[in-house]
């Protein structure tokens, strides 16, 4: 509060600085604003459908994803404001310009004095490109001229600071979005109604142009390389299965499982029927071994008999044959059955014959047991017979296992070369449908794109302004005139907490960190001069008033009041002889001694004073005003600080507060302690002198309303 309350001190004290400033502030603004050219402002706004707009990517189901839609709105904004789009924009909007513009009257392309202002700006090489027939052509033109130089006229039109064609001018486009909403509000103010209409109207064409280019660029690279991706694999596929394909009808494979599966098998049931035939062939040979021991000699002569052993070759020749038939041609042909019956019909008819051969051999024979010889002949005939086939079967089975053999290390190879062929197709197979549903992602992304970017519409489209924006010049003439008055407050409020003159109550407290007891006014200019008088009794009643309930009216004491300052000049007389005067009106007999006339600060009497009566001579007053010589020049004696009723420490209100000065005055509070001393300011503003005193004359009715806003006090009548 108190601070509040020294601001608005300040600003009272300070108030024809604070009106007269920002007054001439404003009647120069006002004389500078008095032809302030007229704006016209250019809105429309657009549709971008990015959140509630529907794309063949949309779900019903799917939340929208909130940070996408902003990130896209951000996007389409930077696309807006790029320096690419608004440089198409300049170039568009001044082949317009250059194409349209007439100098003898304003149209609703552009005014004629900036028609005819860029038309002289214009080099006359460049005016050669301009095309009237067609925008297209003459845009064209200015690209192909454009060269990065500080020379070349068209990139400078863009790059440097032109009013309407450069990019400082252009990047002032405001575009924003409305809300949370699908819709941007892209607005352009300028001072001519035809530039910024067609800016604003050129701009919606080029950025979305630029927007359908970024979006379609990359996918469409993409589209792009998958397409080719899909054919070189294609390729690969379509080779390596040509080559599968050549692979089976060069190894005669039609189903390589099946085939193998029946190798394995038919290996199954040779091992099955060698193993029979084997047990077959040696149980036969056993028998023959056991009826052979039974034979005497003229019955094994059998054997070596010739005409025996022709039909027993042609026997075994013909079961020879019957295996190989049985064992290799298992198809159901008639020839095959015909050729076989054939061969088993001959085999018994030779059985036969032998049965005949033998049985007239060995006819009425028997032997040595007594047996039947035809018997024992029929038996071994018989095992001879099962011998014989078996041993014929067997042949035949061992080169079937040469072909089994022969076979397996044929299908080996083919086996694991199959597998790996068509792993490889496999693997191609996958990489092509994988590559083809990445493609078709692609594709529908840019399905997407056509769909999402075909959604940015322009909902209200701009229209030409025909009345041009409010003057701003209201708002101009008070911003001028409030940041005159905050400078110049700011102004006053800086130099006083920078100055370390005491000048008042607060400062003074501030900057020696003790309280004032009180303050004189210096001698009053103008209105207060006719009230000094008033203002300085004033002053003395509140002076005696701060110091009074100090003193004692007792005889046996006395009453000493040390007036000190730290400098000569202070006003120490000044205060002395009004607090003399004041004790005198009082009637209180009272004396001042001085060091000018009644001893000298540098005799050792006073300098090593025990009382008063050590430097001066003094009557019979109780009451002694003693003003000492300055601290800076002079030391005061202890004793005298000490044995006084009150010290008062003076000090004038326009001196810069110094380290010095507050060495000094800790070191006199050291010595008198703090109870005994107090702190007077001299020569203080009117208002600084109020703060202690109250109002002081003269008592307007300006003055006390004035007083009373200082006060705070806005309710007592």
């Amino acid at each position: 509060m108190k601070i509040f309350k020294y601001i608005l001190r300040v600003i009272f004290k300070r108030k024809w600085y604070l009106i007269l400033f920002p007054l001439i502030a404003s009647i120069i603004a006002i004389i500078l604003t008095n032809n302030l050219s007229k704006t016209f402002r250019v809105t429309t706004t657009i549709f971008t459908g990015f959140a509630s707009g529907y794309s063949i990517e949309s779900d019903a189901n799917i939340n929208i994803n909130r940070e996408s839609v902003n990130t896209a709105m951000d996007n389409l904004i930077n696309i807006i404001k790029s320096k690419s789009t608004l440089e198409r924009v300049s170039y568009y909007l001044y082949a317009e310009n250059m194409i349209y513009g007439d100098s003898t009257k304003d149209n609703s392309t552009i005014y004629k004095d900036n028609y005819i202002e860029i038309f002289n700006r214009t080099p006359i090489d460049v005016r050669k490109l301009i095309e009237k027939k067609s925008i297209e052509n003459t845009v064209k033109n200015l690209r192909i001229y454009s060269q990065a130089s500080p020379k070349n006229f068209v990139y400078g039109l863009f790059n440097w600071n032109h009013q309407h064609y450069c990019f400082d001018a252009l990047n002032q486009i405001d575009v924003k979005r409305v809300g949370s909403s699908d819709m941007l509000e892209i607005s352009y103010e300028k001072d001519d109604p035809g530039i910024a209409y067609n800016t604003v109207k050129i701009l919606i064409e080029e950025f979305k142009k630029e927007y359908q280019l970024l979006r379609f660029g990359e996918t469409d690279s993409v589209i792009q390389y998958f397409q080719s991706e899909l054919a070189r694999v294609g390729n690969m596929l379509r080779n390596n299965e040509d080559s599968l394909t050549d692979y089976y009808i060069d190894k005669k494979i039609i189903n390589y499982t099946e085939q193998t599966n029946q190798i394995a098998f038919q290996d199954r049931e040779y091992n099955l029927e060698y193993l029979r035939l084997k047990m077959d062939y040696n149980s036969s040979l056993a028998a023959l071994d056991e009826i052979e021991k039974r034979m005497d000699i003229n019955l094994k002569s059998i054997k070596n008999n010739s005409k025996f052993v022709q039909h027993l070759n042609e026997i075994s020749n013909l079961r020879n044959e019957i295996a190989f038939i049985e064992i290799n041609q298992q198809d159901t042909l008639a020839q095959t059955k015909n050729k076989l019956e054939k061969r088993k019909k001959e085999i018994s008819n030779k059985e036969k014959e032998i049965s005949q051969f033998l049985n007239s051999y060995v006819s009425d024979r028997y032997t040595k047991e007594g047996i039947s010889s035809q018997n024992i002949i029929n038996e071994w005939f018989s095992e001879l017979m099962k011998n014989t086939k078996a041993n014929a079967e067997i042949k035949v089975l061992e080169k079937r296992r040469a072909e089994i053999d022969k076979e397996y290390t044929f299908y080996a190879p083919v086996g694991s070369t199959l597998k790996r062929k068509e792993r490889e197709i496999s693997f191609l197979e996958n990489t092509y449908l994988n590559i083809l549903q990445n493609l078709n992602s692609a594709l529908l992304r840019r399905k997407n794109l056509q769909m999402t970017s075909s959604s940015i519409k322009v909902i209200n489209p701009p229209m030409y302004p025909l009345n041009s924006n409010p003057s701003k010049r209201k708002m101009i003439v008070l911003g001028i005139t409030i940041g005159t008055l905050i400078f110049i407050l700011s102004y006053f409020i800086i130099l006083e907490l920078l100055d370390r003159t005491l000048k008042n109550k607060i400062k003074a407290e501030f900057l020696i960190g003790k309280e004032i007891t009180g303050a004189f006014p210096d001698s009053p200019k103008g209105k207060y001069r006719r009230h000094y008088n008033d203002i300085l009794d004033k002053s003395r009643h509140f002076l005696f008033n701060s110091i009074i309930n100090n003193l004692t009216s007792s005889n046996d004491s006395l009453n000493i009041i040390n007036i000190i300052s730290n400098e000569k000049g202070e006003g120490k007389s000044f205060i002395a002889e009004n607090l003399l005067k004041i004790l005198n009106e009082k009637n209180i007999n009272a004396k001042l001694i001085t060091y000018h006339k009644d001893f000298n600060h540098e005799d050792k009497n006073y300098l090593l004073a025990n009382s008063i009566g050590d430097f001066c001579e003094i009557g019979d007053e109780k009451f002694i005003i003693i003003e000492h010589p300055a601290l800076i020049d002079s030391n005061i004696p202890v004793n005298i600080i000490k044995a006084s009723k009150i010290n008062l420490f003076i000090s004038l209100a326009s001196k810069a507060w110094k380290d010095n000065d507050q060495l000094l005055y800790d070191r006199l509070e050291k010595e008198c302690g703090k109870e005994n001393l107090y702190i007077y300011l001299n020569k203080t503003s009117i208002d600084a002198t109020e703060v202690f005193t109250g109002l002081l004359p003269p008592y307007s009715w300006i003055r006390k309303f004035i007083y009373k806003i200082i006060q705070l006090d806005f309710k007592t009548k």
